[in-house]
Order: structure tokens, then C-alpha cells, then sequence
């Protein structure tokens, strides 16, 4: 049973409600339909992250990428070491092990996915802080700048901890754990487990 896939496609829902949310309440001043916005951003925020580490997992449970490069014994072995490491080393051991090189931090997609992954360890243990004695808030917040458009019902908030729940960052999320695995598999020389769902991923992100 693989979840990876449908851990990405329940994202791809919930982006498409938080879109549809934004455009029914566009004008609208501040209200209780932002908390569901807020609802389905965490949805996109904990599911892309997880469907990221789950396709990590399975990569390493089937032995697709280690098998041609060590014996079973040791493939198996670095398995059980690398499981309760962060997601994104996983990826880079794989392509360490079989291409003797690491993740490229200065490339767009994997320098995304790290400011996702940031984000959503922020929404799961989240730490508050003051407003006007913010450090890790903000440091946050300059990570994720650019990258999206805040939500347009906090116009005068830093990205974190709110203002980074929209519509824009949902589908940012989405793009970018689709863009990182496609570049890993790309890589790493390997059919990549997602071309096939390319028309399923866009009809759930804009559903008629």
C-alpha cells in the first residue's frame, strides 16, 4: 500500500478549496471563513511534506535505488539508519549512493522544498512569540518571501505565523513537492513514480 501518492492528492484538494474560498470572500473584511482557509493551508502545509518523506520511505523500502549500487545486507542496513533522518538528507544519501553526488541546495526546486519543509515543522510544533519581539517568526517569513503571495485578507501581517495560509502558498506547495520529486528522478536516472498522474494532479487542482 503506498499513501505517498495519495497524501499529494489530498493537497491538491484541499489547494483547490482554499482558491475557492479566497475568490467567494474576495472584498470581504476579515471574518470566519478565513479560519477554513487556515484549515485547508495546514491540510497543503503537513500532507505535501509528508507525501515528500513517504515517497523517500518507499524508495528506500523497495530498494529501487540501492539495489544496483550495494549489496542487499548493506542496503538494507542504511535503510534502518537513514529512517529517522530529515527528509531532505534521505534524498541526498540516495543520490550519494548511486551517483556519488549530493542534492543541489542552490537549485529552485530543492531550495523550495526546503522552505516547505521549514514551514510546516513551524505549524507542527509551533512556538509562539510576541508580536514585535518576533526571531524565528520572522527569520521564517524572509525564507518564504517571494516565493508566494501572502493571504489577501492580512495585508499588513509578516507571512508567519498567518499571513502565509493562502491560496498562492497552497498551490506553491503543491508545484513544488511535484517539481522536487520529478527533479530527483531526473537526477537520479530513474522513471520518476508521478508522470502518470500529471492530468489527475491538475484536474484536482482546478476542478470545473
Amino acid at each position: 500500500m503506498s499513501l505517498a501518492l495519495h497524501q499529494l492528492l489530498a493537497a491538491c484538494r484541499f489547494a483547490a478549496r482554499t482558491l475557492e474560498l479566497e475568490r467567494g470572500n474576495l472584498g470581504q473584511p476579515f471574518g470566519g471563513f478565513w479560519e477554513e482557509i487556515l484549515h485547508n493551508s495546514l491540510g497543503v502545509a503537513t500532507l505535501t511534506v509528508a507525501s515528500l518523506e513517504s515517497y523517500a520511505n518507499e524508495m528506500y523500502f523497495e530498494g529501487s535505488i540501492l539495489e544496483d549500487s550495494l549489496r542487499p545486507s548493506a542496503a538494507a542496513e542504511i535503510s534502518t539508519l537513514i529512517d529517522r533522518e530529515p527528509v531532505l538528507k534521505k534524498y541526498s544519501l540516495a543520490l550519494a549512493v548511486r551517483l556519488e553526488k549530493r542534492l543541489n541546495f542552490g537549485s529552485p526546486e530543492v531550495q523550495n522544498a526546503d522552505a516547505l519543509i521549514k514551514l510546516r515543522n513551524s505549524v507542527v510544533h509551533f512556538r509562539p512569540e510576541w508580536f514585535g519581539e518576533q526571531q524565528s517568526h520572522e527569520k521564517l517569513s524572509r525564507l518564504l518571501q517571494h516565493r508566494f503571495q501572502p493571504s489577501p485578507f492580512l495585508p499588513n501581517e509578516p507571512l508567519f505565523p498567518r499571513s502565509w495560509a493562502s491560496a498562492s502558498f497552497a498551490f506553491w506547495a503543491v508545484q513544488s513537492s511535484v517539481a522536487f520529486i520529478k527533479n530527483f528522478y531526473a537526477e537520479i536516472g530513474l522513471p520518476c513514480p508521478l508522470d502518470q498522474f500529471d492530468e489527475q494532479i491538475t484536474l484536482l487542482l482546478n476542478p470545473a
